[in-house]
């Protein structure tokens, strides 16, 4: 997970340190992805084709470096966010009352940044498509993670497939971290772009 919001980063940089201590013939390399989940799940897929296509260490490190993805985010209730100071709790309690979905997405520096805001579901998706593309989807890979909103999660796929017919979009539910913080009906959406 981003350094900019979790400690994961750290403790993986504490056992790379430890590892390469203990194996100092071996070599690691420590990704921060400034993201969550489902980006995340396109990095680690892309580094699996890459060794499998052969490619060595250092040419993975740094292709992986140049590989563009992209993480929206659509959020039914966002308690978890301002129980941790990440929004304030007045827009938490206000966008539960009026039905209002928060669309936001990893920043380039791994922080969370709100893009919009929509009312119920179907217009979401609609908005959440519209985002895709200003960031730079144009039918590539799509990975979108839902907390106990499959429905939500295949009509934004069916939507996605009716503009790009041939894009491999796969559909999962989210674990760990990403469940707390996307909360009950959240998405998570990661997404290759140009």
């Amino acid at each position: 997970i981003t350094s900019s919001l979790s400690g994961s980063y750290n403790s993986a940089r504490n056992a790379k340190l430890r590892y390469e201590e203990e194996h100092p013939e071996r070599r690691v390399e420590l990704i921060d992805s400034f993201s969550t989940g489902p980006e995340i799940a396109l990095m680690a897929e892309r580094i699996r084709d890459m060794v499998l296509e052969g490619m060595d260490f250092d040419t993975v490190r740094e292709k992986i470096k140049e590989y563009r993805a992209e993480l929206i985010f659509v959020l039914e209730s966002m308690k978890n966010l301002a129980n941790n100071g990440r929004v304030s709790r007045l827009a938490a309690t206000a966008a539960g009352l009026l039905g209002i979905r928060a669309i936001g997405r990893a920043s380039e520096q791994g922080t969370l940044e709100m893009l919009g805001k929509s009312r119920g579901s179907a217009r979401a998706v609609l908005d959440t498509v519209s985002f895709m593309k200003k960031f730079g989807y144009v039918g590539g890979r799509v990975i979108i993670t839902n907390c106990l909103n499959e429905a939500m999660a295949n009509t934004l796929k069916e939507r996605l497939s009716s503009e790009y017919p041939g894009a491999d979009i796969v559909v999962r539910e989210s674990g760990g971290l990403c469940s707390f913080y996307a909360e009950r009906g959240g998405l998570l959406i990661g997404f290759e772009r140009e």
